[in-house]
C-alpha cells in the first residue's frame, strides 16, 4: 500500500476514475440492449401485449391464423357492406332461417326473383272484406302446357308435369287438379303468327278425360290440333 501511495498521483486517479465510467456506462447500455431473437412468447408476461402497444396496420391478413377471427371475436356492427368483398356471400354461407322478412329491404325483390309455385292465395272476401269476388279472382291453380302436353313448372302453380296428359285423340289434354275439384277455368291458347287458333274447356268429365279432369280442346283454322295453351282454374 505504501509503495502504491508513492505512485500515486493525479493523473493516475483521472485515469483510473475514467477507466471505471466508462465500464460502467458500457455494461448499462449492454444490459438495455436484447440479443436478436431473445424474446419470444415465454418471456411476455400475461396482458403484456395490448392494444394500444400494437402498431397500427400492423396486423394484417397474412398473420392471421385459419379461424382465429370467430363470431364471438367481431364487436357489433363491425362488418359493414363496404367491407364485404364482391361474391364473398353466396347462398351456401347463409344458413337456413337467417333471412327473415324483417331482413329484406322494402321494394328489393322483383317478380324475376320470385317462383310463381310459391305463391299462396289471396284471402277470401269474407276474409278480406273487399270484394265479393276476392275469392274467385284469384287462381288456386294455373299452368303453361305446350303442344305434346308437357307442363312448365316455372310459370305453374298446383299442377305438376304429371297431372298433364293428352286426350286419346291430337288436341284433346287432360288436367287434373290436386286437392281440389275446379269449379271455375280460363285457357287461352298460345299466340301464334297468321294462324286462327282457339282452344276451350270442359268440367264434369269427358270419355277422354274421366271427372275429376278438366278437358282441355285446341284448334286451328277449325280443325282439332295439338297447340300450346294456359289455363287458369279456380276453387
Amino acid at each position: 500500500m505504501r509503495k502504491l501511495s508513492g505512485h500515486l498521483t493525479y493523473a493516475n486517479l483521472i485515469s483510473t476514475l475514467a477507466l471505471f465510467i466508462a465500464l460502467g456506462l458500457g455494461s448499462a447500455y449492454a444490459a438495455g440492449q436484447l440479443a436478436p431473437k431473445s424474446v419470444g412468447a415465454k418471456q411476455l408476461r400475461p396482458g403484456a401485449v395490448t392494444a394500444d402497444k400494437i402498431r397500427k396496420s400492423a396486423v394484417t391478413a397474412p398473420k392471421l391464423e385459419a379461424l382465429a377471427v370467430k363470431q364471438g371475436k367481431i364487436a357489433g356492427a363491425a362488418i359493414v357492406s363496404s367491407k364485404i368483398a364482391n361474391g364473398a356471400v353466396s347462398a351456401e354461407k347463409i344458413p337456413a332461417g337467417a333471412i327473415v322478412p324483417e331482413k329484406i329491404p322494402n321494394d328489393s325483390l322483383g317478380g324475376e326473383k320470385i317462383e310463381e309455385q310459391t305463391l299462396g292465395q289471396v284471402p277470401s272476401a269474407r276474409e278480406a272484406n273487399l270484394a265479393a269476388f276476392a275469392t274467385t279472382a284469384n287462381p288456386e291453380a294455373f299452368a303453361k302446357v305446350d303442344a305434346e302436353g308437357t307442363l312448365f313448372p316455372a310459370a305453374s302453380k298446383g299442377i305438376g308435369v304429371a297431372d298433364v296428359k293428352q286426350g286419346k285423340e291430337p288436341g284433346i289434354y287432360c288436367v287434373n287438379v290436386p286437392g281440389f275439384v275446379p269449379s271455375g277455368a280460363q285457357v287461352t291458347p298460345e299466340y301464334a303468327l297468321n294462324s286462327t287458333v282457339s282452344a276451350f274447356v270442359k268440367f264434369g268429365g269427358t270419355a277422354s278425360c274421366p271427372y275429376p279432369q278438366v278437358e282441355v280442346q285446341t284448334y286451328n283454322a277449325g280443325s282439332r290440333q295439338k297447340h300450346p295453351f294456359y289455363i287458369l282454374l279456380y276453387h
